[in-house]
């Protein structure tokens, strides 16, 4: 029997988790991974979160949180995950591999964030699965878009580059420049 030790099948199971708690999540992307760049314009509904200060922490932290949760509902996870309409075709594709099963089990730990604007903040953040850290020490962005923070579609193509190269014809459109 394999051991998650074993360095090859730790990277492995890290990218299932990874790849396969998107997935399930229907994480959401789209547009491009120059998206990074571009900063979205806060937006203000009547229950906008916030966008600086502790409070705009937590709402980074629950909905990260939620996207990487593999037990939560796949519309309110896509619903996190920017641009989410563009990479559900994927994740929906990937939950119906082996690997899609196992990320049943993923979590995410926040360990720090840090709101650099209005719009974007970093996040520092591990997975697990079923409580055993897959990747650990992760940065990734929130960007602010229509009243909710919301994994960025470059941190969302990050994880999708752990298990297919760029460009990969296997990715999503938004994934691949």
């Amino acid at each position: 029997m394999c051991s998650l030790r074993w360095p090859g099948l730790r990277q492995a199971w890290a990218v299932l988790a990874a790849t396969g708690c998107l997935i399930l999540a229907a994480c959401g992307g789209g547009g491009s991974p120059s998206a990074k760049s571009a900063s979205p314009k806060p937006t203000v509904s009547a229950s906008a979160e916030p966008v600086s200060g502790p409070a705009a922490v937590a709402a980074i932290t629950a909905n990260w949180k939620t996207v990487f949760n593999g037990k939560a509902p796949l519309p309110r996870r896509l619903a996190l995950v920017q641009n989410g309409s563009q990479v559900a075709a994927f994740v929906e594709a990937q939950a119906k591999t082996s690997f899609g099963a196992a990320a049943a089990g993923s979590t995410a730990t926040v360990t720090s964030v840090i709101v650099t604007s209005p719009s974007q903040a970093t996040v520092h953040w591990n997975l697990l699965l079923l409580g055993t850290p897959l990747l650990k020490n992760q940065v990734g962005t929130a960007v602010y878009l229509n009243g909710t923070w919301k994994v960025a579609i470059a941190s969302f193509c990050g994880l999708a580059y752990l298990e297919y190269p760029k460009g990969s014809p296997q990715l999503p459109a938004a994934c691949r420049s």
